[in-house]
């Protein structure tokens, strides 16, 4: 008896495989934690906006590598590694090359909104909006559907509304809280999500178990 097997089936189903391990929710929740804690480098005395891109810029480095190396000493040693077929292989390289523009974009963006240049004539909070939306929520939702990862859309959306809500926060609690809060809150949640997926995925694949079955 013949039996047909649907290789994309098959690929599809080992590409969600990848994400059991919570990594990708800890990467951007700490990502988007990193925005609200973009003020810590005033402690060394740097101007603004060196200290704003300074900071990110190596939050951001730090929650690289808790990724990276998250896949690679923990991951892989319990789940292998798949060789994706060409057409996953494109639309990584594509995605890849979407996202550099995206990041290459967002901080020319970012600087100018710094330096008082990017000027709408709208209120501070629907500009915030807007940039919030068009530079978090669109490149994350695009995140989104590539890796086929549905819970980055709401991430995506709960980013891109952390500018507009502590541009109303700023007259009641005052900087830097009210960057802490909602983008520090956004992130903690998504982490501590990402922090619950990681342990059942430690639980369900187990090393000593791989061990014993050797």
């Amino acid at each position: 008896m013949n039996e047909y097997i649907d290789v994309k089936e098959m690929e599809k189903k080992a590409w969600k495989s990848t994400f059991q391990d919570g990594l990708w929710d800890i990467y951007f929740g700490l990502i988007i934690a990193g925005i609200g804690f973009s003020w810590l480098g005033g402690f060394f005395g740097l101007p603004e906006t060196v200290n704003v891109l300074v900071t990110v810029f190596s939050w951001d480095i730090g929650a690289m590598l808790i990724f990276f190396l998250g896949k690679k000493y923990i991951t892989r040693p319990r789940m292998g590694f798949v060789k994706f077929g060409q057409i996953r292989k494109k639309r990584n390289k594509f995605l890849a090359l979407f996202m550099g523009l995206m990041v290459a974009l967002t901080f020319i963006t970012f600087i100018f909104t710094l330096l008082g240049m990017f000027q709408l004539q709208l209120p501070e909070f629907l500009v915030m909006l807007l940039i919030g939306l068009l530079f978090i929520t669109v490149p994350f939702s695009v995140l989104a559907y590539f890796l086929q990862l549905k819970r980055l859309c709401l991430y995506a959306l709960l980013g891109g509304l952390g500018l507009f809500i502590s541009e109303l926060l700023l007259p009641i609690f005052g900087a830097p809280y009210h960057e802490i809060i909602p983008f520090g809150g956004i992130g903690l949640v998504i982490t501590i999500t990402g922090l619950i997926i990681f342990i059942k995925f430690l639980k369900r694949y187990s090393l000593k178990e791989d061990e014993g079955l050797n």
